[in-house]
């Protein structure tokens, strides 16, 4: 079994506590280190003219976090997060044990009296994520192995001299580390 694949005590304790007969149990938010690069499945909850996306859609991305702190628990990690033709970079905040947020922007294309701008649009994002799961490593470190996420545009901003309808998605993701051990 590889260090990544044996569950935290926490997480075993939990479940344990729990007792027979539970239907999910739900194990206590743990300090762990986030780190690594995870697999995300994302359903997209919002989408008012977003143009190529729509509610329901199921979409695969990959995050990567860097910790930036030399061990243990991080106060903050750095996201870089794929996007369907881009990556962006932000830095969540731990809020609480196993739970992180930070805001982000990025830049979209938007169509401006028959010229394409590649920047036409500032996309500014929320993320709250939360450490569902984790492993031990054979040195004792609890590590991040599952998280989920939120991702929320609430509004855009038109950066062209022409009048656009701007809209607004969101999306609940889900995710495993896949960091070669």
């Amino acid at each position: 079994m590889s260090a990544r694949a044996r569950p935290a005590i926490g997480v075993v304790a939990a479940v344990l506590a729990a007792g027979p007969g539970t239907a999910a149990a739900q194990p206590a938010s743990i300090q762990s280190r986030l780190a690594g690069t995870y697999q995300m499945t994302g359903r997209v909850t919002a989408a008012h003219d977003v143009r190529g996306e729509h509610v329901g859609e199921v979409v695969q991305r990959t995050w990567t976090f860097t910790p930036l702190c030399v061990t243990g628990p991080c106060a903050q990690v750095r996201l870089y997060r794929g996007r369907a033709n881009a990556t962006d970079t932000l830095i969540l905040t731990q809020t609480s044990p196993g739970h992180y947020a930070g805001t982000g922007r990025f830049f979209a294309p938007l169509k401006c009296a028959r010229t394409i701008y590649s920047m036409g649009e500032k996309v500014p994002y929320q993320i709250n994520l939360q450490v569902t799961a984790t492993t031990t490593a054979p040195d004792g470190t609890v590590l991040a192995q599952q998280i989920s996420a939120t991702y929320v545009n609430k509004s855009r901003l038109n950066l062209t001299r022409c009048v656009v309808v701007l809209g607004h998605d969101a999306a609940r993701y889900t995710g495993s580390d896949v960091t070669t051990s």
